[in-house]
């Protein structure tokens, strides 16, 4: 999970963190989208509980709190 943490933070660096009300909004529509998936997979890592974009294959946590992040689809 190292390389999904720094590569996440390598991506954000620049980027301000969302407001709590956006997170949930966003999370909210993830939650709802035929996309998701229940249980994170990158590579040979996987971890139970952590829902993950099915599109850019992003943890869904860790996507809706960049400010500048978007949906793949558009959604938000």
């Amino acid at each position: 999970m190292w390389f999904t943490n720094l590569f996440g933070w390598a991506k954000n660096i620049s980027s301000e963190l969302a407001s709590y009300q956006k997170k949930l909004n966003r999370l909210e529509i993830c939650n709802g989208c035929t996309n998701k998936r229940d249980n994170f997979r990158f590579l040979f890592i996987k971890k139970q509980g952590v829902s993950q974009c099915n599109i850019c294959k992003c943890a869904l946590i860790d996507k809706t709190i960049w400010e500048n992040e978007k949906c793949p689809k558009g959604k938000w």
